[in-house]
């Protein structure tokens, strides 16, 4: 770069002299360009005005769909800049910011530069700046300071990535900013690292219904953001992509729809599916070699007459009986369910990841119900709650005398009773490193030999495994063999939490239903409800369940249930109270805890980001 101030850079800019090479980055420049040939005036420039409140709201709900599936990523990103100053943005893909979130001492500075929900940051607008050179370029982008095309907006630097759904529309930015001296190549991969998960849960949600192809150079991350993505249709036309894919294969958004899977692996679908069926094999582009793995598609709702009757009548009856993917958990994201059981159907194992409480079970028990074995048993394990010495044989069975207080008839084992069915072992994470390695076997030979010897007996069986543990941090710790993650982990699918599940009260009600509420004729208060969409619930749905079965062993029929009827525990620390309180008490509250945001939040029961909205909101 040039040592040349970046003032007298602007300076010959504007004046039409010639710069120095790489006096400042090409984008910029190129920005810069842009906006002076569309007569932009640097020093005075006419503002758009802002948006009024429904104008912004019919915005935010065109733009629910991906704004809801980016919604994890925003707030993890929040909660990683905040404490530095920062705000986190987004807006649409005509430049309008949509929602805004930051700290408290840099929302007055964005606030008097018009860097707030409802206002119009294109670049045609407001010349050179983050959000609006990330929508032209379609990808990544910062701008410091001075870069910027106005002198107001000066005294910001911004880093900003464009999101872009599989079939190559794009929707919008996701935006940080705060001062010049504090925001640098950390924020600018932590917004790319957001922009990266919210293109993967677009992929996931967007292209269920298609042959997917990952590859990468290294099989540890097929399952991540990083790996390449392709979607094809049964003609083996591609239909949808990640960015990762199209760069390393050197193709554009325009090949969608045009390029078709022969020419990308050097063989045709059907040949792959032939050869490899659905499953691990190598692909070769251009000299290098990947680790790849095709995952099917959506099965065809034509296709129940495959299914002997007698499982298909078992299966729509437990369908039926079973709520997930209907009313309590019916705020799962769209096709999760679908695409546990399109993965169970292959063969390929399930692996699903929650917190505590998520309802991982339930999930197993509809996956169960939904699958062409739900005639076939089910049969569950806790890791965590089998003594080490013990779960191997409950496991694997024993035969008689195999140790002391073994029983005289031997025990037939949960693997063998699970043949022909699935086998779900639950808290995986807390499986003993003892018996990962034999688990790891029969997962590749499917061959169960009992403690105490005997003869092995091949056994038919899909595996599902939960844990509410990040099995990758376990493998870095050693506490969980990286071979039995690669064989359980091809593709995890993660329970949101809770509170990211939409609606909770709406999820309370059903639940209440199911349970005889509406039978009897108890229902929610406005109040209650209230509560319960502003409460975090830690204890996920299980809590909320358990609440709501123990209400209504307290109250007639009748009843419309109210805070009254909450135990203490949950009245004293509910956050309704910050509905109710001012700025200024908000404000008193956070002087208490020595200005620690995260400590303030917790003693009103909701997330920092949450608290800071409120204060902003005053």
């Amino acid at each position: 770069m040039s040592s040349l101030p970046l003032a007298e850079i602007r300076r010959r800019f504007f004046e039409g002299e010639t710069l120095p090479d790489n006096s400042v980055p090409s984008p910029i420049l190129h920005s810069w360009r842009r906006c002076l040939g569309l007569g932009l005036s640097a020093a005075r420039l006419r503002l758009p005005d802002k948006l009024d409140t429904a104008s912004l709201g019919s915005r935010q709900q065109e733009n629910a769909d991906w704004l809801q599936l980016a919604r994890p990523a925003i707030d993890a990103l929040f909660d990683s800049v905040v404490d530095d100053g920062h705000v986190v943005i987004v807006a649409d893909r005509h430049g309008v910011i949509l929602d805004q979130m930051g700290h408290p001492a840099f929302l007055d500075r964005a606030e008097r530069v018009a860097l707030l929900p409802g206002m119009d940051w294109r670049e045609d607008v407001r010349g050179t700046n983050a959000i609006g050179t990330a929508l032209v370029l379609g990808g990544p982008v910062r701008v410091r300071g001075s870069e910027h095309y106005l002198e107001r907006n000066r005294q910001l630097s911004c880093t900003a990535g464009a999101i872009v759904s599989p079939q190559g529309e794009l929707l919008g930015v996701v935006d940080v900013s705060g001062l010049p001296r504090k925001l640098g190549d950390a924020q600018q991969q932590q917004v790319q690292a957001a922009v990266r998960h919210i293109e993967q849960r677009l992929f996931d949600e967007q292209a269920g219904a298609l042959f997917e192809l990952r590859f990468a150079p290294d099989a540890a991350t097929l399952t991540t953001p990083r790996c390449g993505r392709l979607g094809f249709d049964d003609d083996g036309v591609l239909r949808a992509a990640n960015r990762a894919a199209l760069a390393t294969l050197g193709l554009d958004w325009p090949a969608l729809g045009h390029s078709r899977f022969a020419a990308l692996a050097g063989q045709s679908l059907e040949h792959w599916l032939s050869r490899h069926g659905i499953g691990a094999a190598s692909l070769r582009h251009g000299g290098q070699l990947y680790s790849a793995r095709l995952l099917p598609p959506t099965p065809r709702q034509a296709a129940p007459a495959a299914v002997p009757a007698d499982h298909a009548a078992a299966r729509a009856g437990r369908a039926a009986d079973s709520k997930v993917g209907r009313n309590d958990a019916g705020a799962l994201p769209d096709g999760l369910l679908q695409r546990g059981q399109r993965l169970l159907e292959a063969d390929i194992p399930v692996l699903v990841l929650g917190e505590t409480g998520v309802g991982k079970e339930r999930f197993v028990q509809a996956l169960h119900a939904a699958s062409s074995r739900a005639g076939a048993p089910l049969v569950a394990v806790n890791c965590a709650a089998i003594p080490e010495g013990l779960i191997e044989a409950e496991l694997f069975g024993y035969e008689e005398g195999a140790f002391t207080g073994a029983r005289k008839q031997g025990a037939k084992g949960r693997l063998r009773e699970a043949d022909g069915g699935i086998l779900f072992l639950d808290e995986i994470g807390d499986m003993p490193a003892s018996l990962q390695a034999r688990l790891l076997r029969v997962l590749q030979e499917r061959l169960v030999v009992p403690l105490g010897g005997g003869i092995g007996q091949k056994v038919d069986v899909r595996i599902v495994a939960a844990t509410h543990r990040n099995l990758e941090h376990e493998v870095a710790a050693g506490r969980f063999r990286a071979d039995l993650y690669y064989r359980l982990g091809h593709y995890p699918l993660r329970l949101p939490p809770l509170r990211e599940r939409g609606d909770v009260a709406q999820i309370a009600a059903n639940l209440l239903a199911q349970h005889g509420g509406a039978r009897r004729g108890v229902t929610l208060s406005a109040a209650l409800a209230d509560f319960i969409r502003r409460y975090p619930w830690p204890g996920n749905l299980r809590q909320l369940d358990n609440l709501l079965k123990t209400l209504l062993a307290l109250v007639d029929d009748g009843t419309e249930l109210g805070l009254t009827h909450l135990p203490d525990t949950l009245r004293e620390h509910h956050p309704a109270a910050v509905g109710s309180a001012s700025g200024g008490q908000l404000a008193q509250l956070l002087q208490q805890h020595g200005g620690n945001a995260s400590a303030a939040a917790r003693a009103l029961g909701i997330s920092r980001s949450t608290f800071y909205r409120r204060l902003r909101q005053g």
